[in-house]
């Protein structure tokens, strides 16, 4: 019996982190932008859904695309979950209708955005974050669970993919990849240090999409880039470059990529000897570029974190029940 619907964006690297709770035989994918068989109706979907139109105006009758079928056969009770990703693509009219046809089922949504982020997928699912009457919110943020009362979904949000394993033969010393944003801050830093480690002799591979090229070594693309692209480049080098992006104090997906794929892991986050699994051998903390040791990510060695599975969602049903029982007791007090 089908007991979670897990609502996703196709071709979204949220769904390679949270394949673990997609493979559950009780759990469903439902892919809510999947391409429409008639390219002039499916050009039409693309235009009145857009997310870019969307960050300035809410355009009416978006539900008339939100397709209730592939939920006719599953149980009344289920757990529809969200990620604010998903909602980017969703009309508020659309979890009515859900709640409406599934009264016994429960809507729970995951961030894996800050509430302060201002990337396009947070902007455009904040209205629906904010208006809809939702059973349960879990993020990554700690800070984000104290602001706003929501429960920390503990980590578990990142699934070991066992057909992209570390390779034991690199290509670059150190790589980096990531998406900006405009007057994102994080690109001259990029940048500097890009260039100082180059003059060191540092072989690099940085991608930095959604931002026009600067012609000076680092490769960027407008284009997205499949995530298992990015895995890629990362299992070919010694050493993943985590830079956080400004006014956030936690952890990014490079730190679980280090940890899975046993990788060294270079960070601007200074809270990373309060992870798990931090190792000083293997990772490193700078606050400026001059702190960078090339030696050391230089130097290719085994390395080993002894990862458990720790950060694997498929335990997130059981958590949803936990928090929502807790809940639930708190309401009979």
């Amino acid at each position: 019996m089908i007991r979670n619907v897990f609502f996703s964006k196709k071709g979204s690297a949220v769904e390679n982190f949270f394949k673990d709770l997609i493979d559950r035989e009780d759990t469903i994918l439902y892919e809510g932008n999947v391409p429409l068989k008639n390219k002039a109706l499916n050009l039409i979907r693309t235009v009145h859904t857009s997310q870019t139109i969307r960050r300035h105006v809410e355009l009416p009758f978006q539900s008339i695309w939100f397709d209730m079928k592939p939920l006719a056969a599953i149980s009344p009770a289920s757990d529809f979950i969200f990620t604010n990703e998903a909602l980017a693509f969703l009309d508020i009219s659309d979890l009515k209708k859900i709640h409406q046809n599934f009264p016994q089922g429960r809507m729970i949504l995951i961030l894996v955005d800050s509430m302060h982020a201002k990337s396009r997928n947070m902007i455009s699912a904040m209205p629906l974050i904010r208006k809809f009457p939702w059973d349960l919110v879990m993020s990554f943020n700690p800070e984000d669970c104290r602001e706003f009362g929501f429960r920390d979904l503990r980590m578990k949000y990142y699934s070991v993919l066992t057909d992209t394993l570390a390779s034991e033969n690199t290509t670059s010393d150190l790589c980096f990849a990531g998406g900006a944003q405009p007057g994102d801050t994080r690109v001259p830093l990029i940048r500097t240090i890009y260039q100082t480690l180059k003059k060191k002799g540092i072989k690099e591979d940085f991608l930095i999409t959604n931002w026009p090229d600067q012609h000076d070594g680092i490769r960027y693309e407008r284009e997205y880039i499949p995530y298992r692209s990015i895995l890629e480049m990362e299992k070919q080098s010694n050493c993943i470059l985590e830079i956080l992006k400004e006014g956030q104090h936690f952890q990014t997906v490079r730190y679980f990529e280090a940890v899975v794929y046993q990788k060294k892991l270079l960070t601007n986050n200074p809270n990373l000897s309060e992870l798990p699994y931090y190792n000083s051998e293997f990772m490193k903390y700078f606050s400026e570029p001059s702190d960078i040791d090339p030696e050391w990510i230089r130097k290719q060695e085994p390395v080993h974190y002894d990862y458990d599975n720790q950060f694997s969602p498929e335990g997130i049903p059981d958590l949803i029940e936990e928090y929502l029982s807790e809940n639930k007791q708190r309401g009979a007090r």
